[in-house]
C-alpha cells in the first residue's frame, strides 16, 4: 500500500528535520509538493520559478548529489557519524516513497536544488535547498 502525499510529506520533513545542506553557506531542506508536472523539463522548471530561459539547469543523480553526506570516514567523530546516518536514512526515505528522482541545481553561485521525485499519485514532491559555490 503506498502513502498518501501528505504522509510522504511528513516522513520528509522529520528525515530532513535539523540537517543543513554544507557548502560556502549552510541551508535547512524544505519539503515540496506539487501537482502532476508531465513530462518535467528544465524549461518547465525555470518556468515555475519564473526564472530566465537561460538561467544554467544541471540535473544530477540523487546517489552523487548525497555521496559526501552518505560516506562514514575515519575522522568522523560520533556525532558526524549520526549525521552521515541521518543523511543515509533521508535518501532511503527519498528512494522508497518517489519515483523517476531527480536532483536540479537551478542557477549560478546561489545555485537552488531540488530533490524531487513522482509520488504514487503522479504529483512531484521531494526536498530543495540551497548551495553556494564561489
Amino acid at each position: 500500500m503506498s502513502l498518501s502525499n501528505l504522509q510522504i510529506i511528513t516522513k520528509l520533513k522529520n528525515a530532513s528535520d535539523g540537517l543543513l545542506w554544507l557548502s560556502e553557506s549552510d541551508y535547512p531542506f524544505e519539503t515540496v509538493l506539487w501537482s502532476s508536472m508531465e513530462n518535467l523539463t528544465n524549461d518547465k522548471l525555470l518556468q515555475k520559478f519564473k526564472r530566465s530561459p537561460d538561467t544554467l539547469v544541471e540535473v544530477r543523480d540523487i546517489d552523487r548529489f548525497f555521496a559526501r553526506a552518505t560516506t562514514e570516514s575515519d575522522w568522523h567523530d560520533q556525532s558526524e557519524k549520526v549525521e552521515v546516518e541521518k543523511y543515509r536514512q533521508l535518501v532511503e526515505i527519498l528512494k522508497t516513497n518517489l519515483t523517476d528522482i531527480k536532483v536540479y541545481r537551478v542557477g549560478e553561485i546561489e545555485i537552488d536544488v531540488y530533490i524531487i521525485g513522482k509520488t504514487p499519485d503522479g504529483s512531484i514532491a521531494g526536498l530543495s535547498t540551497m548551495v553556494v559555490e564561489t
